[in-house]
């Protein structure tokens, strides 16, 4: 019997993304976790970091339920 092995993470964790505010290289795992923006940004824009981040070209977040009916989304 073979002995346990630990789970390997995936690249997809690791892999490049632009952040939404600065455009700059940052990891999948900090945009995910700080809602589209790079460790730095996110820091220094913590009143707006919580906020969902809506790109329609890129595809991240969901349209806005306020902009989603004045618009008849």
């Amino acid at each position: 019997m073979e002995p346990a092995t630990s789970p390997i993470r995936t690249a997809a964790a690791s892999r490049l993304v632009a952040c939404l505010w600065c455009h700059e290289a940052t990891t999948t795992h900090d945009a995910t976790r700080n809602h589209g923006l790079c460790q730095s940004c996110a820091h220094d824009n913590v009143e707006i970091s919580w906020r969902l981040v809506y790109d329609r070209d890129r595809r991240i977040g969901s349209i806005p339920s306020n902009l989603r009916a004045a618009y008849g989304l």
